[in-house]
């Protein structure tokens, strides 16, 4: 994985953690427990180690009463509007 790749993924997971203590209140293994998570796998997207599947993104928003598309907007709303996967060469 590239590097931007990583940050991305790092104010993605940060956004998540973010999200889940707002609207949950619950500690990352409960939230786990109750979404049929792995705690590692939510412990390794929260820290931005790992991209997130769909089906996992899926269960976290389930998780809020979300659709899909609900989460990826308060994710999108966390993250700096600045920031691009590419950089301005590549465009």
């Amino acid at each position: 994985m590239k590097e931007r790749e990583k940050l991305y993924c790092k104010y993605v997971g940060q956004a998540i953690r973010a999200i889940r203590e707002e609207n949950s209140g619950k500690s990352g293994l409960m939230f786990s427990y109750e979404n049929d998570i792995p705690k590692s796998t939510m412990s390794r997207i929260e820290r931005g180690e790992n991209e997130a599947q769909l089906v996992t993104l899926k269960k976290i928003a389930e998780g809020f009463g979300w659709k899909l598309s609900e989460l990826f907007q308060h994710i999108e709303e966390k993250l700096p509007e600045d920031f691009k996967i590419f950089d301005e060469e590549h465009y």
